[in-house]
């Protein structure tokens, strides 16, 4: 393979990897704002106030994320208990309208789509590896570099915050590959500065930032 090519293939993979963090961030905002809304219904109906219209709107808007699983468990748990203090709010009308019934019927199929509390595991030690095992997993080197973007995505996400622009991300990894000997915000911030560099940005200060992080990350590894 050409050097060319092999810049293109990595070009046409940090691009798509890029691509999914936005869509990350996109879907995580989202949700946000679903819980957020959501948290504001709770204390309406607290209140007093009828959250009938609101709360079948929210359903509407939301009920997607019973089939797409995209909920963190901490997220789930959040809608669940401020559904549950919803539903026992509606249980003091006496006199439920057939709308408030149909509330209550998502309520229940909500809580009866969500996954049940997993069994308590016991970890065992694995067995030993044999030589065929051994060649199988140094073959499949595509899930690894899969499984690899999956947990740079995860880690991007995590120093994104509030930042405005790019740079002030590959500033703090750049800072937590140096200052933690961090490989996945080494090799992050490798991916980043690529990028920037195929989009016209002058990275020539981030590419001796991050071969300085490097030397300390291989120093790190020599002294351990």
């Amino acid at each position: 393979m050409s050097s060319t090519t092999s810049l293109q293939t990595l070009e046409s993979v940090l691009e798509k990897f890029l691509e999914r963090v936005v869509n990350l961030k996109e879907k995580k905002l989202s949700v946000l704002e679903g819980i957020n809304s959501l948290d504001d219904i709770s204390r309406m109906s607290e209140k007093g106030f009828d959250i009938t219209d609101d709360i079948g709107g929210w359903f509407a808007r939301h009920n997607r994320w019973l089939t797409e699983r995209t909920l963190q468990d901490n997220e789930l748990n959040r809608i669940t208990n401020m559904l549950a203090q919803i539903k026992s709010e509606l249980e003091t009308d006496t006199e439920k309208s057939p709308a408030k019934r149909k509330i209550e019927t998502e309520i229940n199929r909500w809580n009866q789509t969500q996954p049940k509390t997993p069994q308590k595991m016991t970890l065992k030690r694995a067995p030993e590896s044999t030589q065929n095992d051994s060649e199988e997993s140094k073959a499949d080197t595509i899930s690894l570099f899969i499984k690899k973007l999956s947990k740079l995505t995860a880690v991007f996400m995590d120093h994104t915050g509030s930042k405005q622009h790019i740079l002030s991300v590959l500033d703090e990894l750049l800072q937590s590959a140096s200052t933690q000997t961090n490989k996945d915000a080494l090799i992050l911030s490798a991916f980043i500065i690529y990028y920037l560099k195929q989009n016209g940005y002058k990275v020539e200060p981030y590419v001796k930032k991050l071969k300085e992080a490097e030397a300390l990350y291989k120093r790190g590894m020599f002294n351990a």
